[in-house]
């Protein structure tokens, strides 16, 4: 995904705050300090909540900005199909708890329609 897509998630997450080119927030995922830049987008991930592969959409509330290692871990350890059978619930309570998070950090900016 674009860097432009990244800008718009973090205008849109309440933990973000931009200065001298950088976005600077936290991991949807860990919780930890994330730092991107504005121009490259390199120093932080887009995370699709709900995989694209259930019916995830890119929708500003189903993306969230994350470590890469973060990012990777979660795509490597549970979003296989053999990973969410395996545990479905903790799969499914782990998807309501991002989104809920990404609820909880919303922040509507000027000029980004609500969806």
């Amino acid at each position: 995904m674009s860097t432009r897509q990244k800008n718009r998630i973090a205008a849109t997450d309440s933990t973000f705050s931009y200065a001298d080119g950088f976005w600077m927030g936290k991991c949807l995922i860990c919780g930890g300090h994330v730092r991107f830049n504005a121009q490259t987008g390199f120093g932080a991930t887009i995370e699709h909540i709900q995989p694209r592969n259930l019916a995830g959409t890119n929708a500003l509330l189903n993306l969230g900005l994350t470590h890469p290692h973060c990012n990777n871990e979660k795509g490597n350890h549970w979003d296989p199909r053999r990973r969410r059978r395996q545990a479905p619930d903790a799969y499914r309570a782990l998807i309501e708890r991002l989104l809920a998070e990404r609820q909880r950090r919303w922040r509507q900016p000027d000029g980004i329609p609500a969806e």
